[in-house]
């Protein structure tokens, strides 16, 4: 007797159904696709919002520890003046951007970022004090506020 072969049937389905499918031919879904797509996506999603926040915050360190750093160039420089007892040649300054005039001339920022500087220079008569505030200000912010203010008290005798 022959084996009579039916047309209507391919050769897959003599070997019966494949694991976990249930005669369909192997592959994904479109739905399965669609959710793959869409979990890759969110995680992406999270992961470059952290990224972004990361390197926003990198900035803004890089530019505190900047201001900083010119700052203490402008204390250094009141501190190593001739007679800082009596604050000879340094006074007030307004909020100026870089560079600035004389005495406070010769700083120097080598950073991309652009600063403002503000120095005030506070004298106490009663305790023969001189106060003399350094705040630095980036012209871009918003705030009022500097993103670096330093202080030190000299002796006015």
């Amino acid at each position: 007797m022959s084996e009579v072969r039916n047309p209507h049937r391919g050769a897959r389905s003599r070997r019966g159904p494949r694991p976990g499918r249930s005669g369909r031919e192997a592959g994904f879904t479109m739905i399965e696709l669609l959710t793959g797509v869409s979990l890759f996506a969110g995680v992406a999603f999270f992961l470059l919002q952290g990224l972004l926040a990361s390197m926003t915050f990198a900035n803004n360190s890089d530019a505190k520890a900047a201001a900083t750093s010119l700052g203490m160039q402008i204390m250094e420089q009141i501190r190593a003046s001739a007679n800082p007892y009596t604050m000879v040649g340094f006074t007030d300054l307004p909020r100026t951007s870089l560079p600035l005039a004389a005495p406070y001339n010769g700083i120097v920022n080598p950073t991309p970022h652009s600063f403002q500087v503000e120095v005030t220079v506070n004298p106490n008569d009663n305790l023969t004090l001189n106060t003399i505030t350094v705040n630095v200000y980036r012209p871009q912010d918003p705030d009022t506020s500097p993103l670096a203010s330093m202080t030190t008290v000299l002796d006015a005798q």
